[in-house]
C-alpha cells in the first residue's frame, strides 16, 4: 500500500541526488566521478543544479576539499540511508529473479519414506535453489534428461540394460542405499504374534501388497522356505508405502526397506518380527544425464544422496548423517 504523501511527492531528479550524496559522502567531486563513472563536469553540474532546485547552498569548496553546508549535513544521512534501502530493496528483488531450480524425480515409495523427511537437510545446504520433486513408477521407461537426477531401484541387469542403450551415452549412475524387503507390522499386532515368531505364523494375519511389486511376497517367502502359505486375508495398493501406512493402522503386514522405515520402527509405530530374514536384491541408484555433469546443485544432490545412504547403512557414519538430515 503506497504512503498517503505518495500522490503529493515532489522531488528533484535521481541523478542531482545521486551527485550530491556521492560527493557529500566522499567530500571530493573527482572521487564522487570515479563511483558513478560520470566526469567531475557532470557530477559540479548535478551538484549545482539541485541547490538551485532547492534553493540552498549545499556545498563549499575548501581548497581542494569539499565542505558541507549546514543544509547539506543536514540532507546527507537522510539520503545516504534512502539510497541504502533502495540497494537493498533492489538486491533482495535480485536474488529472488535469479533463485535456481533443481528437478529431481523418484519412485512414490523412497520419495515418501526416505527422501522427503529428509529434503529440508539438503534444502538448507542450497537455499538458493528450489527443488521440484516428481514420482513416476516406471523403473526402465523414462528419459534421464528430462530431469537434472532421477532415482531408480535397479538390479544389476536392469542397471547393465539402462547402461547399454541408445542415447544414454554419458549418463552417470551411482548407488547409494540397498533395496531391502522384511515384514513390518503394528506393535499392536506384534503381540499377537507366538513369543518366538517365525514366517509361517503369518498364516494367520492378512497380508498387504503392493500392485507395484507384485511379487515380493512370493519372492520373500521362498527365501523364507515357507511354501504354499495361505494367510487368513490379503489386501491390495497402488504403492508399497501405502501398504506400509496400513501396516501402521494394524490392517495386517507389509513388506517394508528396514532404512526407510527406520524411523517408524525407532519411534514405535512399527515393528519387524522376521528381520533375520531379509531379501536384498537390488539397490537404489541416482541417475545424472549428461546435461546435468556440470550442474552444481544437480553434483551437490547425489552427494547427499550418498552421505545419506551411508548414514543409513552404517552407524558409524555420524557425519554423514547429521550431513543429509
Amino acid at each position: 500500500m503506497s504512503s498517503p504523501h505518495a500522490s503529493a511527492r515532489r522531488l528533484p531528479s535521481l541523478n542531482m541526488l545521486r551527485a550530491f550524496e556521492a560527493a557529500a559522502r566522499l567530500r571530493s567531486v573527482t572521487r564522487a566521478a570515479q563511483e558513478l563513472h560520470v566526469t567531475q563536469s557532470a557530477v559540479s553540474h548535478q551538484i549545482k543544479a539541485l541547490e538551485e532546485w532547492l534553493g540552498a547552498t549545499l556545498v563549499t569548496r575548501e581548497g581542494r576539499q569539499l565542505a558541507l553546508t549546514p543544509e547539506g549535513a543536514a540532507y546527507l544521512p537522510s539520503l545516504s540511508s534512502a539510497f541504502d534501502l533502495m540497494a537493498d530493496a533492489t538486491h533482495r528483488i535480485g536474488r529472488a529473479t535469479r533463485r535456481r531450480t533443481l528437478t529431481v524425480n523418484a519412485l512414490p515409495t523412497l520419495a515418501a519414506q526416505w527422501l522427503i523427511p529428509r529434503l529440508s537437510g539438503f534444502c538448507a545446504q542450497v537455499p538458493d535453489t528450489d527443488v521440484q520433486l516428481a514420482t513416476t513408477v516406471s523403473v526402465l521407461d523414462f528419459a534421464p534428461a528430462a530431469f537434472d537426477v532421477s532415482i531408480r531401484c535397479l538390479s544389476a541387469e536392469e542397471l547393465g540394460m539402462l547402461q547399454a542403450r541408445a542415447g544414454w551415452r554419458g549418463v552417470r549412475f551411482g548407488a547409494f542405499l540397498p533395496d531391502a524387503l522384511t515384514p513390518v507390522c503394528s506393535p499392536a499386532l506384534l503381540a499377537r504374534l507366538p513369543a518366538s515368531p517365525k514366517p509361517a505364523d503369518l498364516a494367520r494375519h492378512t497380508l498387504l501388497h503392493s500392485r507395484s511389486t507384485p511379487l515380493a511376497w512370493r519372492d520373500w517367502l521362498a527365501a523364507a522356505r515357507v511354501r504354499k502359505l495361505k494367510p487368513a486375508g490379503e489386501l491390495g495398493f497402488d504403492h508399497a508405502h501405502l501398504a506400509v501406512q496400513a501396516a501402521v493402522q494394524g490392517m495386517g503386514f507389509a513388506l517394508g526397506n528396514p532404512d526407510l522405515v527406520a524411523d517408524s520402527v525407532a519411534s514405535g509405530l512399527l515393528a519387524m518380527p522376521f528381520s533375520a530374514w531379509t531379501t536384498r536384491e537390488k539397490t537404489f541408484h541416482w541417475i545424472l544425464p549428461e546435461r546435468s555433469a556440470q550442474d552444481a546443485d544437480a553434483l551437490a544432490f547425489c552427494d547427499w544422496l550418498q552421505a545419506g545412504g551411508r548414514a543409513a547403512t552404517d552407524p558409524r557414519a555420524t557425519s554423514a548423517g547429521a550431513a543429509a538430515t
